[in-house]
């Protein structure tokens, strides 16, 4: 039972180390990358193209059921508006939970060890709701997570909250996650089951 406790401790050390990657935030005029090039890659804001906004729309395919996507097309129905300030959809892909709160799923950031996957998770939090102790206003967070393919468990192992929407700027604090993490199961409905069931087949 102690091995088996050490080996999965171990195995989330070794996702968490992989997730230890340059913060990862939007600037005001280009997104940062994460862990995929040096910063120096980057182009600046001003030779950088603007974002492209995304929205969300629901469609229905035949045999597959609802699928949603970040760009309009026919037959598709419009769920969310797109945001002039959201990240470049071709990086950070919008989705809907079962509570109606969009994230944005960086797919730039995916790491695979073994059975289990880190993955890097934007979302906006409501004007003026959530605060820090001093009163600072905390309008985004950007969360590392460990999904576990093999038990559709998952573990927040890094949490950095930021100040402005999408989760731009300088971050305001982050909150790791003990080294042996808590993993839970993704229910229906939920962010992390719909990243399991993109991310595990």
């Amino acid at each position: 039972m102690m091995f088996r406790t050490f080996r999965h401790a171990a195995a989330l050390a070794g996702c968490v180390f992989g997730l230890a990657l340059p913060p990862a935030h939007a600037d005001d005029g280009a997104v940062a990358a994460i862990g995929v090039a040096p910063a120096i890659d980057v182009a600046p804001a001003s030779a950088s193209r603007p974002a492209a906004a995304a929205g969300l729309y629901e469609c229905q395919v035949p045999g597959s059921g609802t699928v949603f996507r970040s760009t309009p097309k026919e037959g598709c129905r419009l769920v969310a508006a797109p945001d002039s300030g959201a990240p470049d959809p071709q990086r950070w892909l919008p989705l809907m939970g079962a509570n109606g709160v969009i994230s944005y799923f960086d797919q730039s950031a995916v790491r695979r060890q073994g059975t289990q996957v880190g993955v890097v998770v934007m979302r906006n939090s409501p004007s003026g709701v959530i605060r820090t102790a001093s009163g600072e206003p905390i309008r985004s967070s950007l969360k590392r997570m460990v999904l576990n393919c093999a038990t559709s468990m998952f573990a927040v192992v890094e949490q950095t909250l930021y100040s402005k929407r999408f989760a731009r700027g300088e971050s305001l604090y982050t909150i790791r996650a003990p080294q042996s993490g808590t993993f839970q199961v993704a229910g229906p409905g939920t962010i992390a089951g719909e990243l399991l069931r993109k991310l595990c087949r």
